[in-house]
């Protein structure tokens, strides 16, 4: 059985190396030292000189997964499980001496991640402006069928204001400028559901609805990886501006089209109303206004939903006449009687309108129709 001590160095300078990739001071040196040791330089000496013995290949990762679960305020939920493939006994006695170390002191492998990891927080914090921190650092070790046999070691940690929130989207990359992903690696950018993605740069190998992830090797640029994400349904600029010139253009077929058909009935009501103008009067001729046409305008008139209720009563007043029952004028125009009577009785103190009863109803009428 292998020393569980000089195991649990080997795993955690595997996985600081790994995530400490961020920015120039970042590399790693192997020497033949005493025979069994290699030296790691991480983030500029966070692990340096972590003792990893000669037989860490029974226990270095064949896969690094990274993932990054972003929330709506910009922090993360990390995950980095490091993927170790069991083909032998060999192997599999190594992984499950670390499983047993775990379980007995995860603190050994947290602590010496955790304080790699709060330097490379720290690096991005002063890279970004953004106030960040280093929350609940966990590890497990678990065997999994994928098919094949594997032991994984895996991270958890919160990092928090990972990304910019900026107002209702999420920049998510700017603390990981100069990423670096080796032929093991990938690394998954991940936001909410109820999000989607605008931009990403650079191309993705896999996206999902909700997920972009890159593998290695992959060197990110100075500005990559770069992810934008915004809330579900809002629609782009150039969507915005067609949805509004396809509306205008409805807007405007439909008025036009109500505007000719409006005028031809106008002037069938202007001759109806004349005739019968000329042969009512008293109840007679106000039951006729009642039961003229409708309120379409005429072409050059404005649409009626550009008039205040004043000039709407006024021009069905126009359309019918110059007279119309008061009760008809809140069934036009779809009021409650108060409101009716509030816009009568402005018109009224104007001196715009005039009104006199007949039986129970009351008739508004235009000043110079008020002596018929």
């Amino acid at each position: 059985m292998r020393d569980a001590s000089r195991q649990v160095a080997a795993w955690v300078a595997a996985a600081l190396l790994c995530l400490s990739a961020i920015g120039p001071a970042i590399g790693a040196a192997s020497g033949p030292g005493s025979g069994d040791e290699r030296a790691f330089a991480v983030d500029g000496g966070v692990a340096a000189q972590q003792q990893v013995p000669a037989f860490q290949s029974a226990v270095d990762p064949d896969v690094v997964l990274l993932r990054a679960d972003v929330g709506e305020d910009g922090t993360a939920q990390w995950t980095v499980a490091f993927r170790v493939r069991l083909t032998d006994e060999n192997e599999t006695a190594a992984f499950e001496s670390v499983q047993a170390d775990v379980e007995e002191n995860a603190t050994a492998f947290t602590s010496q991640f955790a304080t790699g990891m709060e330097r490379t927080v720290a690096s991005a914090e002063n890279r970004t402006g953004r106030e960040m921190a280093l929350e609940n650092v966990t590890v497990t070790a678990t065997t999994e069928q994928l098919p094949q046999e594997y032991g994984v070691l895996t991270y958890r940690f919160r990092w928090t204001n990972f990304a910019a929130a900026d107002g209702d989207r999420l920049r998510i990359g700017d603390s990981l400028s100069g990423f670096f992903l080796d032929g093991e690696s990938s690394l998954t950018l991940a936001w909410p559901e109820e999000y989607e993605r605008q931009s990403v740069t650079p191309q993705p190998d896999e996206s999902g609805e909700t997920t972009v992830t890159w593998r290695g090797p992959a060197d990110f640029g100075p500005d990559e990886p770069r992810v934008v994400a915004a809330p579900a349904g809002g629609l782009s600029t150039t969507l915005l501006a067609v949805a509004a010139f396809l509306l205008v253009a409805l807007a405007a077929g439909g008025w036009l089209y109500r505007s000719r058909s409006g005028g031809e009935d106008a002037d069938e009501r202007r001759s109806g109303g004349a005739a019968a103008g000329g042969a009512a009067t008293g109840s007679a001729a106000a039951d006729g206004a009642t039961d003229a046409a409708d309120t379409d305008t005429a072409p050059d008139e404005p649409p009626e939903e550009l008039l205040s209720n004043e000039e709407r009563v006024l021009r069905l007043l126009e359309e019918n006449g110059g007279r119309v029952k008061q009760q008809r004028i809140a069934g036009e125009l779809d009021w409650t009687d108060a409101k009716t009577s509030q816009v009568v009785g402005n018109l009224r103190e104007d001196d715009a309108v005039e009104t006199f009863r007949i039986g129970r109803e009351n008739v508004v009428t235009l000043p110079e129709e008020s002596d018929l």
